[in-house]
């Protein structure tokens, strides 16, 4: 039985090599039913290795109507930093950052607003995502196209218009979106995004150059004013964000800034800056102003009577915007008004713009409205849900020459 067992064998892989010198090479190669052991153990052995493994797909489902983390709109702003939330967990995960190389599939399809706050963040955590895994693929759902409303003769702004115009799907691999929604209507809202990992003055003022000057006669005089305010709040994302010792001992990476302009309607220019770092606690109770913070926390706990002071994090933002940074002036900020003291230039400076001022970090929300000079409506919040980072959002009225 053994050897007329092995007979066959020979004679299959005879017919078999045989056959195959006589047909076009472009064909595929005749196998036989029956496999040899060796043939076995060698696939088995082959397929066990992690690339050879079959492709995951992480899906992350974003289920929000309004993108933005503004406290605007609470019930999105939860569910979009749940959203947040679930990527930041996937990618703390230290035993699938060596190994995933799968699919990703992004679901925009809820989308029908996108906000300057919310749009900053998805682009920071995508590229995050991007440069702790260059191997992974990313499918997208579109955002459904949204319908006009009856009567309406304004065009109405598709999500995928500003995504198409900020080039996400170009990041993500997707060369445009369907095609019914690539073609924007004349009045699209002015947007442009740009990421660094050290600030850069001169990348800024042209970015925001450009997009003021998409506005006719808008005054020379406001752009200088709103530089000044914006390479503040630039300069101190990458001195504070990224502490090092905090960095090394969570295991992040990603050192980003990411800045995001728009203009909207032609009269409101918004300008966003946002960093996925350590937030305004950490950098209040471990950074230079440390000592400051301990006087400024004791004045309100003993003098104001509010024993808890600090327990809450805006809070935190309150002083933030109060204390001024320890540190002299140095030569080149003492040519300029709104320079060098963080949170207090930049509250000086919104009250001279007559903008609205946006800080964001943990869970707390600071708001300061100085759209009318006489005064300055400060509107402290906290939330159940945190925000990774900080956000920096200045909404400034355009003034014509």
């Amino acid at each position: 039985m053994a050897s007329s067992s092995i007979q066959k064998v020979q004679k299959q892989r005879w017919a078999r090599k045989v056959f195959s010198r006589f047909v076009n090479s472009n064909n595929r190669r005749v196998r036989t039913r029956k496999k040899s052991f060796a043939t076995l153990r060698r696939k088995a052995s082959a397929c066990s290795s992690p690339n050879c493994a079959k492709s995951k797909t992480e899906k992350f489902k974003l289920t929000v109507n309004t993108l933005s983390v503004a406290p605007f709109h609470p019930e999105d702003r939860t569910k979009l930093l749940k959203f947040f939330e679930d990527v930041s967990s996937f990618l703390q995960e230290s035993n699938k950052k060596s190994n995933f190389h799968g699919v990703v599939l992004l679901n925009l399809e809820k989308v029908v607003k996108v906000d300057p706050s919310g749009c900053a963040f998805l682009f920071s955590y995508i590229e995050m995502f991007q440069e702790l895994y260059p191997r992974v693929n990313f499918k997208i759902k579109y955002p459904n196209r949204i319908k006009p409303h009856a009567g309406s003769s304004v065009e109405t702004i598709q999500p995928n218009h500003v995504f198409n115009h900020l080039e996400l799907y170009k990041q993500l691999g997707s060369p445009k979106a369907p095609l019914c929604h690539t073609l924007p209507p004349p009045k699209l809202k002015i947007w442009e995004t740009k990421s660094f990992a050290n600030s850069d003055s001169s990348l800024v003022g042209q970015i925001l150059e450009n997009v003021c000057h998409q506005v006719p006669n808008v005054s020379n005089d406001q752009i200088a004013k709103i530089y000044k305010i914006l390479i503040e709040a630039v300069n101190n994302c990458p001195e504070h964000a990224y502490d090092k010792s905090f960095m090394n001992e969570k295991g992040l990476q990603y050192k980003k800034t990411r800045c995001l302009f728009a203009i909207i309607e032609g009269q409101l220019v918004v300008v966003v800056v946002a960093d996925l770092g350590v937030g305004i606690r950490y950098t209040l109770e471990h950074g230079k102003a440390k000592d400051s913070w301990e006087i400024f926390k004791r004045f309100n706990r003993l003098v104001r009577g509010n024993k808890s002071f600090s327990s809450r994090d805006s809070e935190c933002l309150k002083g933030m915007i109060n204390i001024k940074n320890v540190r002299e002036r140095s030569s080149r900020h003492k040519d300029f008004d709104n320079r060098g003291y963080g949170g207090v230039d930049l509250q000086n400076a919104i009250k001279g713009l007559e903008g609205r001022l946006l800080i964001m970090s943990g869970k707390g929300s600071l708001m300061l409205d100085a759209s009318n000079p006489d005064s300055m409506d400060v509107d402290p919040k906290d939330f159940d849900t945190g925000l990774d980072g900080t956000l920096i959002s200045m909404s400034i009225p355009l003034t014509v020459k």
